[in-house]
């Protein structure tokens, strides 16, 4: 068990290619084997044997188109800073009144085409996401 996790690795792809070509009798011995040096039970030690031998490499996914852009983040920036930056959570209820109110003094402009249904009522964790994701928002 004093093996290291890279060290480990190492011997277990060694230790791969010949526990795809033996035969069922010598399977069990390497598993054997591989279990005494690594500590390992025999069911991780035959699943790590079998991913060594067929890694299991997917492409990554491609990231989600972004539904709110600028024209939502800026807004929404000055509501929340407005309201002394409460959580997106507590944010969402309100925000249909909010904006309302905020165009009426002149506060904000939202344009026709990316309407107020849009920044009226985002759901409350794109708005957390939204304010986590500018890089004016503190830590």
């Amino acid at each position: 068990m004093g093996l290291q996790m890279a060290e480990r690795k190492a011997v277990t792809k060694q230790m791969a290619g010949r526990y795809a070509k033996a035969s069922k009798k010598d399977k069990g011995k390497m598993l054997d084997e591989l279990c005494a040096l690594t500590g390992w039970t025999r069911r991780h030690a035959r699943r790590a044997l079998a991913q060594a031998i067929r890694p299991s490499q997917r492409p990554p996914r491609p990231p989600r188109p972004k539904i709110y852009g600028p024209e939502v983040v800026e807004p929404l920036r000055v509501i929340w800073a407005t309201l002394n930056g409460p959580a997106g959570k507590r944010l969402a209820p309100f925000m249909p009144q909010i904006v309302e109110a905020l165009e009426r003094c002149g506060e904000i402009r939202i344009k026709p085409e990316s309407g107020t249904s849009c920044c009226g009522s985002p759901l409350r964790r794109s708005i957390g996401s939204l304010l986590r994701s500018a890089d004016w928002l503190p830590a």
